[in-house]
């Protein structure tokens, strides 16, 4: 038996933990170590009872724990799958612009303006939780609706988390998002994210880009994104033109 699955039905150290919490712990971590990909099949309960000789209630307890995190979702008939950013895309899509209330969300299209290298900087460093001396990928877009302008999106994630990114994503930007790039090409899903509301006047550059007058008001979002372990990836900084779409939030 190995040391896993002594774990698992021992526990650590003696400590006092439930068998669901500790069989949980090491499912995450094959997750979180890439032994199992996003989107790929778990091995049934059954089979997980037989590996750790555990109970099928302690079994569906830690699974069930584990979806409801994001690491793992389920198929009707198919079985249950490693998370995947673009299947929780609902709660993660980002820029939900509507007209009013029950109204259908705007069809969006990006564009990517560049990908570059820079120099790490205050306070992206500090966000995704990187030396001040490291180096960022610096990601400019704009998200347009019906040909018009309304989001410009700069996107900071670090140099040395995502090696080569500006070659890697340079055709793929334009046809998928962010989250299923670095999905794809890392195998590192998004989890979560957090977001800072706040407004400002457009500056040149900006009001340039979305195609408005120079100081007019533009709603800015500051979000952070978060893989396995809650490690931040991507620093983000939206700025929102909101005088015919407006930001839908919604709090579950």
């Amino acid at each position: 038996m190995s040391r896993e699955h002594r774990e698992v039905l021992n526990g650590v150290g003696g400590a006092p933990l439930p068998a669901y919490y500790r069989l949980q712990e090491a499912l995450r971590g094959k997750i979180e170590d890439g032994h199992w990909k996003p989107g790929e099949p778990i091995p049934s309960e059954r089979l997980i009872t037989e590996e750790y000789k555990i109970s099928v209630g302690t079994v569906k307890k830690a699974l069930g724990n584990l979806v409801g995190e994001g690491y793992l979702y389920r198929v009707q008939g198919k079985g249950t799958f490693v998370g995947r950013s673009t299947l929780r895309q609902e709660s993660l899509r980002y820029y939900r612009m509507v007209r009013e209330f029950n109204d259908g969300m705007a069809e969006l299209e990006v564009r990517l303006l560049g990908i570059k290298e820079i120099q790490g900087f205050e306070p992206a460093n500090r966000f995704l939780e990187i030396s001040t001396d490291m180096k960022l990928y610096e990601i400019k877009r704009v998200f347009s609706s019906d040909q018009r302008p309304v989001v410009y999106a700069v996107s900071y994630i670090s140099r040395g988390m995502f090696k080569d990114f500006d070659r890697v994503a340079l055709s793929c930007l334009d046809k998928s998002t962010l989250y299923e790039t670095v999905e794809k090409n890392y195998g590192l899903p998004t989890i979560r994210n957090r977001e800072l509301f706040g407004a400002t006047r457009a500056d040149a550059r900006t009001a340039g880009i979305l195609n408005i007058e120079k100081g007019e008001p533009v709603l800015t979002i500051e979000m952070l994104s978060y893989t396995y372990k809650s490690v931040p990836y991507e620093y983000r900084l939206s700025y929102c033109v909101t005088s015919a779409h407006r930001i839908l939030a919604e709090i579950r």
